[in-house]
């Protein structure tokens, strides 16, 4: 009885202190804009704990940013929000293992005058290590919301730039007003990749490998000389402060992995070699041909993968039925190396190499979509929601917060109207870090078929994009020809039309890709959006620039 006096009255205590706090909280916003409550009650619901742990007709209690609650016997609190998740399924939130998600591209230095080729500047050169990705995050950069809209919500970003651009950081996949922000960690990996300097040292493979050597054992050396400088200055020279050799230091001494990007095989097999000679940490990040290196990297204690999610796209047969013995052979090389490609997945999965995925160079239009292609083709759907959540989180180090449906963990998860390998499901309601996030319901019509649908689509749409480089504004002609869609993007600004690829418009979405030359370059871009009978919203990406942009179009009304 004194036991229950005591809790009655920390209860009366405690009490209006937390309602106090909360009504401070919804009240601290002078914008109106924070939400009435940051607690979240989710109600029988498919609760997808893990792969292979399901929790049927669940409870979820999100508060303040972490899983309080998950179970079928669920109290829920009084300030709660309450979602119905009838039909509905929840799983951890994705994570992206690697790429450039809301960073923006600096400029490049300028190629100075009288430039020393054999050795330029650091900056030049591209060798800037000691530079955080956090430098040029931008809260608004649209891959951001892209990457949330398909259920990630955690992503180990990394900076732009040449041979060693930097260290990347864990951030949210949310809205907020500044980087800090969204950060979760910061500096937690050196990243670097093969890419060199025009027209000086290191500009090739094999200079950018010699020149990691010599950073790295100079590092070494640096270390070691601060490190006796600390423990008796007496009689020793003062060590130089070198900024680039410093942020070697956690690397050398295995606290910091290096991610290098490595979406080759010779780039992958030179990566592995640099670790095996000098003994740092790898991340093989954004690899695409992955299953030669199979045994290599299961044989390996310092090397961890994150397969590439940017696919090719089925071989398609030659319509001639006379062909030669050298057509064939093609066709079905072409046709192996999509196999392995797709095969790998399963490969690994067979091998028990843990992996997770990296979106770095695909289109946020074809990431789902590449996922669903694996699991038709052969991995297993438990090993593919692992390397989006429970590898993930453990080969970044988030296991103890994240990928996982648990109490304690962040407020991450992603809700489905049916199940997430199943074509027909959408994504309903994501959570980051505890905010709440709706999306929009997407507009229905129907297949391009018959004359009712091609009212829809054909004719000219006013369109609009918010593209990195400003506003940018034309028409969007479509007709049809020998009962084909097809499609012209003409520009305002006096450029060039373009022709529309891979033009199709099905059960209400519309999606094409145009192509142009940027310097001697060839750039694609491709759109997707949802279309109504007067209206096109939808968002254009380009996966070489990891940059995605919102596009809207209006239909001209006839005259």
């Amino acid at each position: 009885m004194k036991l229950l006096r005591k809790t009655i009255f920390r209860l009366l205590f405690v009490l209006p202190l937390l309602i106090q706090s909360e009504l401070v909280s919804a009240q601290s916003d002078p914008t109106g804009a924070s939400p009435a409550t940051r607690t979240y009650a989710i109600t029988n619901a498919t609760i997808v704990q893990a792969p292979g742990k399901v929790i049927e007709g669940g409870t979820l209690i999100i508060s303040d940013g972490i899983i309080t609650a998950v179970g079928t016997n669920v109290d829920i609190p009084g300030i709660a929000e309450v979602i119905d998740g009838t039909d509905h399924y929840i799983y951890a939130g994705f994570i992206d293992g690697m790429s450039n998600t809301g960073a923006t591209r600096p400029d490049q230095m300028e190629r100075p005058d009288n430039l020393f080729t054999p050795d330029p500047p650091n900056e030049y050169a591209g060798i800037t290590p000691q530079i955080s990705v956090l430098d040029q995050l931008d809260v608004e950069e649209n891959s951001i919301s892209s990457l949330r809209k398909l259920g990630f919500t955690l992503g180990h970003t990394v900076p732009y730039g040449r041979m060693l651009p930097g260290t990347g950081s864990i951030i949210f996949f949310s809205e907020k007003g500044h980087a800090d922000d969204i950060l979760f960690k910061e500096n937690v990996s050196m990243f670097t990749q093969f890419v060199g300097a025009p027209g000086a040292y290191p500009g090739n493979t094999l200079g950018i490998m010699a020149k990691w050597r010599d950073l790295y054992r100079n590092a070494e050396l640096a270390k070691s000389h601060n490190e006796m400088y600390v423990e008796n200055p007496t009689g020793i020279q003062r060590p130089s402060k070198d900024r680039v050799l410093q942020a070697y230091f956690p690397v050398v001494e295995k606290s910091r992995p290096v991610y290098y990007n490595a979406p080759n095989l010779l780039e992958a097999q030179r990566s592995m070699r640099l670790q095996k000679e000098l003994g740092f940490n790898l991340v093989l990040g954004n690899l695409a041909e992955a299953w030669p290196l199979a045994d290599a990297i299961k044989n390996s204690s310092s090397t961890n993968v994150f397969l590439s999610l940017d696919l090719p796209d089925e071989p398609e047969e030659s319509e001639d039925d006379d062909k030669s013995e050298e057509t064939l052979a093609l066709e079905a090389r072409r046709l192996e190396f999509y196999n392995k490609q797709l095969g790998q997945f399963q490969l690994f999965d067979s091998l028990g190499i843990k992996f997770g995925f990296s979106t770095m160079d695909v289109s946020s239009s074809k990431i789902r979509e590449n996922i669903l292609r694996i699991t038709e083709h052969s991995l297993d759907s438990t090993a593919a929601l692992a390397a989006l959540t429970t590898d993930a989180a453990d080969l970044l180090g988030l296991s103890d917060v994240a990928g996982t449906v648990e109490s304690g963990k962040l407020g991450n998860v992603v809700i489905l109207d049916g199940p997430y390998f199943q074509k027909s499901s959408n994504i309903k309601y994501v959570f980051v870090d505890g905010d709440k996030y709706e999306l929009e319901e997407k507009k229905k019509g129907s297949a391009l078929v018959g004359e009712d649908a091609a009212k829809i689509i054909i004719g000219e749409w006013d369109y609009s994009m918010n593209t990195p480089q400003g506003e940018q504004a034309g028409t969007f002609v479509f007709t049809t020809e020998e009962g084909s869609l097809t499609g012209v993007l003409t520009s305002n600004d006096g450029t060039p039309d373009l022709d529309m690829d891979n033009l199709t418009f099905i059960e209400g979405t519309l999606s094409f890709d145009i192509s142009f030359d940027a310097g001697g370059q060839m750039v694609e871009v491709v759109f997707v959006g949802d279309v109504s009978a007067t209206e096109i919203s939808g968002e254009g990406s380009i996966a070489a620039f990891n940059m995605n942009f919102p596009f809207s179009a209006v239909k001209q009304t006839p005259n």
